[in-house]
């Protein structure tokens, strides 16, 4: 079993080349036609969309998207939040979890080790958006047992890409 098939399988999943060549090409472009990414992975239209329809109902494809131009759309600020807890508890996830479902500006958040127990992503339009997050934060994690936390602004995106390395 090749190291690639031996990771799926850890995972609960089994991959073989194909699916991998599939998930690959729908990573570059998930908007390209079927008979254009059958062709490509050398299989028939059929074969790919049964190939596809059991990525999706393993839940290995999670969704199909669009990924937006945040600054064309006016988002001009990004933020690094990282949290450190006064005290864990096993509720800790589902705590953050409901919380960040109102929380549309948090676009990633993180579980980590190390100095910080959390690490969130969010996107702010301006200056303004962000400086009155900063005066709510403690308000609205009030449910979590923060103990102190930091901002770090982001000057420029070195790099940003969705895909996995197949």
């Amino acid at each position: 079993m090749g190291f690639l098939q031996f990771q799926g399988a850890i995972a609960g999943f089994m991959a073989d080349a194909i699916d991998l060549k599939i998930l690959a090409k729908l990573q570059k472009d998930c908007t390209q036609s079927l008979e254009s990414l059958s062709d490509s992975v050398g299989l028939s239209p059929t074969s790919c969309y049964r190939r596809i329809k059991k990525l999706e109902s393993d839940g290995v494809i999670r969704a199909r998207c669009a990924i937006l131009d945040e600054k064309k759309l006016g988002f001009q600020v990004t933020a690094m939040f990282l949290i450190k807890l006064e005290k864990d508890s096993a509720d800790i996830d589902q705590r953050m979890q409901q919380i960040l479902k109102n929380r549309p500006e948090i676009q990633h958040c993180y579980l980590i080790a190390g100095d910080f127990d959390f690490v969130m992503i969010a996107k702010f339009r301006d200056a303004t958006e962000y400086t009155d997050y900063i005066y709510h934060f403690l308000e609205t994690y009030a449910d979590i047992p923060i103990q102190t936390y930091t901002s770090k602004l982001v000057v420029r995106t070195v790099r940003q890409d969705w895909a996995l390395p197949l």
